[in-house]
């Protein structure tokens, strides 16, 4: 493990107990048998009534046997202790001495369905309403802070509890007792922290999802972007639950699919999220039925009842697990692979995962005494999770650019070579041109001699087909010429090799043409196309003049040293004057300067030679 994994490993770990508000009031003072003492002041500005506390189950206030009390563990859930079922009814008792005589409140959580609190047999605060069947309680959301009258240093603090429509009956959380101002400002912070929490998801969520509809289609940002809009409702259904505070007309039934439906989409777009992240590879067997579980899932709790729905966390958590399992399956494999974004996502998933976990165990009511700040743990992660998208941001841009980049040279080289077919055309045009320019128009003059019903000659008729013939020949070596010229661009001194041997072999002349690997290799090396180009025209024009004039076998030699290229071409000769084949041809005159080159000729006693040498700089390297 990298030194910075290290780091951020331990300010995970310390990011996780700050996460835990497990402050002193969570264990001292504590309840012993129904009674707790404040010793006449409070160490802590907040204290939560945990500890022992007096139950009497099935009973109303009205109707206590204190014979019939045994004591629980606040907080309390019903299902948890031996012999209780979820529903039912009951009183919670707890007697408090030596409490201050300051301006007290009350803080007072959700409770599992229905609840009264009375304080020295006094009604303080209700939610929905208590009875002793299904049909005589109604439910609610209810968190209230109440204030206290301490006129005497003893409070009997007594709730009536109720439930029939919800798997679990009892009171989940602590409830708090604090100077009035330090529990209204506790309750003002819980909707403040609820508000900032939920307003910094929603922002998330709002920047990814546009980012997908506006910049690019790319699945990651979506599910991301979906995943913090549902995130962003959490903050205000659970803690201090603002969402019903503004919407009180809501009933509590529509609060319950309402939150269930928000907990049931966290998990698959999250997971989607991960696994589109960091795989192109279609929906695997897991993912799929992912996706049939919890769209049923969802359909069961928009049509049925809490106390039906309500037990939906149990398997979802083991579709948590499962999910979890996947995703670290998923990320190590990305890890291996070299992806470093994967290390920074893996870290804060082991994180959340931890979080999650505790959460769990926290809201089924394992682990007691404890608040758990859940929500500004998945912040933590959203951070890490927008940093490693800001990643993969950069690297679709790296990969836009590059692309953009291929795009461009692929449109220069398409341009290079629609100027390369526009040079060879007008090259084949101008060899046309050269070749077959005069036979034609010599062909065109002898047939415009002709008169109606004249009649040939043999010689007529001969020179005819002697012309168009010529024009044939001329246009087949063209083609030959362009097709050598092709060869050429691959191996230079083959081309001109062959296009040497078709002419003399045409012509029944023998050809004796010399080179070495050292010449073909270097001279293919050269980008110089001009010079190339100059080269095979003198030689072509050179070899015209011999086809022509010459006798017997031709000798060609090829040689490049490190100062250029020597030419050599011994044939002989059948010349009535040395004018009739020289090298003072103005075209190969002026091919020769414009390549600096020097050249010699020489032609006695019937044999001529030309030698030429051409520059080229630049050999040594």
């Amino acid at each position: 493990m990298t030194c910075w994994n290290l780091h951020t490993v331990k300010y995970l770990i310390a990011i996780l107990f700050i996460l835990f508000d497990t402050n002193c009031y969570d264990t001292n003072p504590v309840a012993i048998k129904g009674i707790i003492d404040f010793n006449g002041n409070f160490t802590q500005s907040i204290i939560s009534l945990n500890g022992e506390w007096e139950f009497y189950h099935n009973q109303r206030i009205d109707q206590i046997e204190p014979n019939s009390k045994f004591y629980v563990q606040m907080p309390s859930l019903w299902n948890n202790d031996p012999g209780f079922v979820g529903d039912g009814y009951g009183v919670y008792q707890l007697k408090m001495i030596n409490v201050p005589k300051v301006p007290l409140a009350l803080h007072i959580p959700e409770m599992y369905s229905s609840y009264n609190v009375y304080a020295n047999e006094r009604l303080i605060a209700k939610s929905g309403l208590v009875g002793n069947s299904k049909e005589a309680t109604i439910p609610s959301f209810d968190r209230n802070v109440v204030g206290l009258q301490t006129e005497n240093q003893e409070i009997r603090l007594s709730i009536e509890v109720a439930n029939f429509h919800f798997p679990r009956g009892g009171i989940p959380s602590s409830l708090r007792i604090g100077e009035y101002s330090a529990i209204k400002a506790y309750r003002e912070k819980g909707i403040a922290e609820s508000v900032f929490l939920s307003g910094a998801a929603f922002m998330l969520g709002l920047y990814h999802l546009i980012a997908y509809l506006i910049f690019r289609k790319d699945k990651p940002f979506l599910f991301f972007g979906i995943f913090c809009l549902n995130l962003s409702l959490r903050p205000l259904l659970i803690n201090e639950q603002y969402l019903v505070e503004i919407f009180p007309s809501i009933s509590w039934i529509y609060w319950q699919k309402i939150e269930f439906l928000n907990f049931l989409a966290l998990l698959p777009f999250f997971y989607h999220f991960i696994r589109v992240s960091y795989t192109k590879e279609p929906q695997s067997i897991f993912s799929k039925s992912l996706n049939v579980i919890f769209i049923s899932l969802a359909i069961l709790v928009v049509f049925s009842d809490p106390i039906i729905f309500a037990n939906i966390p149990v398997p979802v958590y083991l579709l948590i697990g499962a999910a979890v399992f996947d995703l670290t399956r998923l990320l190590i494999k990305q890890i291996k692979l070299g992806d470093k974004g994967a290390k920074v996502v893996f870290l804060f998933f082991i994180f959340l995962a931890i979080i999650v976990l505790i959460e769990i165990l926290i809201e089924r009511n394992i682990l007691r005494g404890f608040h758990f700040i859940e929500v500004p743990g998945f912040i933590i992660f959203l951070i890490s999770q927008a940093y490693v998208l800001s990643l993969h941001t950069e690297k679709l841009r790296v990969e836009k650019n590059q692309a953009d980049l291929e795009i461009l040279n692929e449109r220069r080289r398409n341009l290079r070579l629609e100027l390369s077919f526009s040079t060879e055309r007008e090259r084949i045009l101008s060899d046309l041109h050269d070749h077959l320019g005069a036979k034609l128009t010599d062909l065109s003059i002898r047939i415009e001699y002709l008169k109606p019903n004249q009649t040939l000659t043999e010689a007529d008729i001969d020179f005819l087909k002697m012309d168009v013939k010529n024009c044939f020949q001329s246009f087949r070596d063209t083609i030959y010429d362009n097709d050598d010229f092709r060869i050429m661009t691959e191996d230079f001194m083959y081309g001109l090799q062959l296009n040497l041997t078709r002419r003399y072999a045409r012509t029944k002349r023998e050809l004796r043409f010399e080179t070495n690997e050292h010449t073909r290799i270097q001279l293919q090396k050269i980008d110089n196309e001009e010079l190339k180009r100059n080269l095979y025209a003198i030689t072509v024009e050179i070899a015209t003049n011999d086809l022509k004039y010459g006798s017997n076998a031709t000798y060609w030699n090829f040689d490049l040293d490190e100062n250029g290229l020597n030419v050599k071409m011994d044939v002989d000769s059948n010349f009535k004057n040395s004018g009739e084949f020289s090298i003072g041809t103005r075209s190969i005159q002026r091919r020769l300067e414009s390549l600096n080159a020097r050249w010699t000729e020489n032609n006695e006693n019937n044999h001529y030679t030309i030698h030429f040498f051409i520059p080229i700089p630049n050999l040594r390297n």
